[in-house]
């Protein structure tokens, strides 16, 4: 069954597509939730909430969104997992560690009201398309797939030094931004 056919089948309510879904997806879905939590059976709790959000979500109309939703499903859901885990054990996991460096840059979630959210949500999405490819890509590898600063920089080729100082700088160049949108930090 194509991804086109998982929607609308997932739009009749047809609860077989799960388990194509799950077949399909569930390897992208698990490696997304390993990134962050590191620990498979919190990544399985985790698969198992992603599938049962999707059912009672809203289907997406695009199957090229069907994938980014589970990725932010996942996503989503490890970190909150994360959070329970961390106030059950005071663990630091390195997912926990590269939201702990983005604290002085941005505003804490839960002080803030939608509408504050949404502007956030927006200044991120301009100054990450103003950054040069490899800053946004380093951002976005430490920050948004929590890979350690080791993992990213095997993956640029850098040494950890280069890119601690990098995210650093990308990190004021960030509060500096969000300051200068006046948005509170």
């Amino acid at each position: 069954m194509n991804p086109k056919e998982m929607l609308e089948a997932l739009a009749g309510r047809d609860e077989s597509v799960l388990t194509q879904i799950a077949s399909r997806y569930g390897p992208y879905v698990r490696k997304t939730a390993f990134r962050i939590l590191r620990d498979e059976e919190d990544v399985r709790e985790v698969e198992n909430d992603v599938w049962l959000k999707l059912w009672h979500g809203e289907v997406p109309e695009d199957p090229e969104e069907l994938k980014a939703r589970l990725g932010l499903y996942s996503r989503q859901l490890a970190i909150d997992r994360l959070r329970i885990n961390s106030a059950a054990r005071r663990g630091r996991g390195e997912y926990a560690l590269a939201l702990e460096e983005l604290e002085d840059a941005l505003p804490d979630p839960s002080q803030q009201d939608p509408a504050d959210r949404l502007a956030l949500k927006e200044a991120m999405s301009r100054f990450l398309k103003g950054l040069p490819k490899r800053d946004r890509q380093l951002f976005v590898c430490r920050y948004w797939y929590g890979l350690s600063v080791k993992e990213c920089a095997e993956a640029f080729s850098l040494g950890e030094s280069a890119v601690k100082a990098a995210l650093l700088r990308i990190r004021k160049k960030l509060k500096q931004q969000l300051e200068k949108e006046e948005i509170p930090i």
